[in-house]
């Protein structure tokens, strides 16, 4: 070993000396700000906005080497754990560990919460409407295959709000114990993700049964003990459940990304870069949906999405899910949504939040 290696080794070792202290300096604050939190009668658990200004702040203050990503994970799991230390927040999920919805839970809340692993999208929504948590992370929609109607459904009957939102880079692989196509029968997955690869599998394994699952991670679990079944999963499942990766990138598209939503009682104050999503319902007659539309261009509020849903009432009527630019609390969109309300049949805010656009 060099004089030079020696000497920038010991410089790491003060540097991290430093940082345990630094680190638990902060933890120590954000002790004392649940005990001012008490004495306010504030019960905020967790606030989204918070979080995102900070993280924005910390990228802004960023020079590399590290890159945004770098710190991002980082200073996710700093306040991951500095908010357990305040409280022990409960977060449901699909199950069971390392599905996609956990890999979403764990990028938007770090890895110190409590997660509550459930067997449907149904459930989760059940177990933040009765107080089991406090909070419950859904996909609502894929990049190559659209929006995921049961996350739709019970938002449109659901009293819970959109609180946050994170975007997963989806790679999907196929994990077996086989050691070639030819001896895989079955194939476990979610619906959705049998989607996703429907060319590849059409391709390279047209006679092999699919069978869903109710996660990906699910169908790994499930496959755990058998010879000639593949699951369709992560690389972290394949790591997590020690089944071996046949093939990477089995998905269709490679920019294969999915939508997660946060969901949870409280109303989200403005971050200063939010997302507002409405539910609407328009009168099914001509020039309807232009007049919807009108308040949004005369007001230059940006709608970086719309999509049209069955409303199950009638044949061949529909809703549409809108996410415009701006937090409802601001005054210029809350006057447009005001008026987009009076023109419809139906209307209803899903929620403000920070946006990761």
């Amino acid at each position: 070993m060099t004089k030079k290696l020696t000497q920038i080794r010991e410089l790491i070792d003060k540097i991290d000396k430093k940082l345990i202290g630094l680190l638990n300096d902060r933890a120590k604050l954000a002790q004392n700000i649940k005990v001012e939190k008490e004495k306010l009668g504030d019960e905020s658990i967790f606030r989204p906005e918070r979080e995102a200004q900070i993280l924005r702040k910390i990228n802004s203050l960023n020079h590399g080497p590290l890159s945004e990503k770098h710190l991002y994970i980082i200073f996710r799991e700093i306040m991951s754990a500095c908010l357990s230390l305040e409280t022990k927040l409960k977060v449901g999920c699909l199950g069971p560990e390392m599905s996609y919805s956990n890999l979403a839970l764990i990028r938007y809340f770090g890895s110190s919460v409590t997660t509550s692993f459930e067997s449907s999208i149904n459930n989760i929504f059940d177990e933040v409407d009765s107080n089991n948590c406090h909070y419950g992370i859904v996909p609502i929609e894929n990049s190559s295959q659209g929006s995921i109607k049961e996350t739709l459904d019970n938002l449109i009957s659901s009293k819970l709000s959109i609180c946050g939102e994170v975007n997963l880079k989806v790679q999907h692989c196929l994990l077996t114990k086989a050691k070639s196509f030819r001896s895989i029968k079955t194939i476990y997955a979610h619906g959705q993700s049998f989607l996703q690869c429907n060319q590849w599998l059409e391709k390279n394994l047209p006679n092999a049964r699919r069978i869903d699952a109710t996660s990906n991670s699910a169908a790994v679990k499930k496959i755990s003990k058998m010879t000639n079944s593949a699951a369709i999963a992560s690389e972290y499942s394949s790591l997590f459940y020690q089944i071996p990766i046949l093939k990477k990138n089995i998905n269709d598209y490679k920019d294969n990304t999915t939508r997660f939503i946060v969901i949870g009682k409280n109303n989200v104050l403005m971050s200063g870069n939010d997302k507002t999503s409405i539910l609407v319902s328009i009168a099914n007659k001509s020039g309807s949906l232009s007049k919807l539309l009108k308040p949004l261009a005369e007001k230059r509020i940006t709608m970086t999405k719309i999509e049209s849903i069955p409303t199950k009432i009638n044949n061949w009527e529909y809703m549409f899910v809108i996410d415009i630019k701006g937090h409802k609390d601001d005054e210029k969109v809350n006057k447009v949504l005001t008026q987009m309300g009076k023109n419809s049949v139906f209307f209803k805010v899903l929620g403000s939040y920070p946006t990761n656009e």
